[in-house]
């Protein structure tokens, strides 16, 4: 059945949704087929064909996968030919597909496709949300470096709110489910919040002092805190966070820690604050704003040089065997890659959620930066387990204080012509204005 019309809390969400800019339409424009038909069997883009609608991140879906990502697929079966490459060319950007081998029954089907080597294909485009439209020229290359243009792809970004009712039979009912789950988890948020618990995130980019940040918050009997209770892909709403999905002892993340979770799952009832350290937040803070807009944010960050350091220690620590949690690849460079990242969308987040600033270097060695903490949340620093909490931390900070740092010349060179130096300075003028603020 398609919804004809929304009522006034549901037309509040498509407006919500218009303004994360994530809603896009397809349009495919097909080569003339005589420069393509003589060297493929099969090529398109898989299930797109009829100018259907998207909501990036995953086709049908507002909040799943990378915020910027967009999967496109298909199929490139040549009739005798290597293909060698796949690429997506935009006006600024180009994007290389992946590409599989065909399967058995394609094979079966095109016997000589074989020769070809390559048949299924996947690519991801990092979308402008700045841009309202983007076109990429589906390009696909041939041995000898033959290139065969077959087809243009045209992303425009779209309001729901406007063109909620134009839409096919299909997307208009899974996009009016996935409105009534929105709503249903904001009126659940506003019950508990009426009830007195409310929800908080403590969050920022690895080896930035997540893991602290927790512990500290945790360490008052008003607050019940995950420690990655729920992974980037998880659909985080209100109903995540009732005592019954938030301790199911099945869930693989619970299994995790389940002692951790043991101990906190007493103080559930009487906390003030239920919520998750989750350092990747930055990657599907969308899906948890539609889902819990008025929850509290605390983002630590940290300066690069010691992010890049440590990120150094434990790419070494992997290579030896010794950390199956970290790639021995993840360097330095993806410390600058993550940092801007983390940074620059921690600045988009600040638009739609009110954010608590915390600055490694100076917060954990200073008892007054951990009380404003509580201060802000409205729970009194002085209280025996916050007061003991601060303590600990505070010692904690301070021997590690001496531990040394060093990176090569070439890794300071690299950080210092590609960190986003001008977005950490940028999130510092806010951090220090929240202690004339609060």
């Amino acid at each position: 059945m398609v919804v004809s019309s929304v009522n006034q809390e549901h037309q509040e969400i498509l407006d919500d949704l218009d303004r994360l800019k994530i809603a896009y339409q397809i349009r495919l424009f097909s080569a003339e087929s005589e420069s393509w038909l003589p060297y493929f069997h099969e090529v398109s883009v898989d299930s797109h064909a009829h100018n259907q609608i998207f909501l990036a991140r995953d086709r049908l879906r507002v909040f799943a996968g990378e915020h910027k990502s967009l999967l496109l697929s298909g199929l490139a079966l040549s009739k005798d030919r290597t293909i060698k490459k796949i690429t997506l060319v935009g006006e600024q950007q180009s994007f290389t597909a992946k590409i599989n081998n065909p399967s058995p029954r394609l094979v079966a089907k095109f016997p000589d496709c074989q020769n070809s080597a390559n048949a299924r294909w996947k690519c991801a485009i990092e979308l402008d949300p700045d841009l309202e439209q983007q076109n990429f020229e589906l390009i696909i290359t041939l041995d000898r470096d033959q290139t065969i243009t077959y087809q243009t792809i045209e992303l425009q970004q779209i309001k729901l709110s406007q063109q909620y009712q134009k839409f096919n039979r299909r997307i208009n009912r899974e996009l009016a489910e996935q409105i009534q789950s929105i709503h249903q988890s904001r009126q659940l948020m506003m019950q508990h919040i009426s009830q007195g618990k409310n929800y908080l995130f403590a969050i920022g980019n690895a080896r930035s002092g997540t893991t602290a940040l927790g512990e500290l918050l945790n360490f008052s009997d008003d607050i019940c805190l995950g420690i990655e209770r729920y992974s980037l892909k998880d659909n985080v709403s209100a109903s995540s966070f009732t005592k019954t999905s938030f301790f199911d002892s099945q869930n693989k993340n619970y299994l995790v820690r389940p002692y951790f979770y043991q101990q906190i799952e007493a103080k559930f009832e009487c906390a003030r604050y239920i919520g998750d350290k989750r350092p990747r937040f930055v990657k599907s803070w969308r899906n948890t704003w539609l889902n819990l807009p008025n929850a509290k944010i605390v983002y630590i960050f940290r300066n690069i040089y010691d992010v890049a350091c440590s990120y150094n220690l434990r790419a070494n620590v992997a290579a030896e065997g010794q950390d199956r949690d970290w790639s021995s690849q993840r360097d330095f460079i993806h410390a600058v890659r993550d940092w801007n990242e983390g940074l620059e969308e921690v600045k988009l987040l600040m638009d739609f959620y009110e954010v608590y600033l915390v600055k490694y270097e100076d917060f954990f060695i200073n008892p007054d930066k951990m009380s404003h903490l509580f201060k802000y949340l409205e729970i009194d620093p002085s209280k025996p387990d916050v007061s003991q909490g601060i303590d600990n931390i505070h010692q904690a900070a301070l021997a590690l204080q001496s531990k040394p740092r060093v990176l090569a010349d070439a890794e300071l060179q690299y950080i210092n012509s590609n960190a986003s130096f001008e977005s950490y300075n940028y999130l510092l003028k806010f951090y220090e204005q929240q202690f004339q603020k609060y």
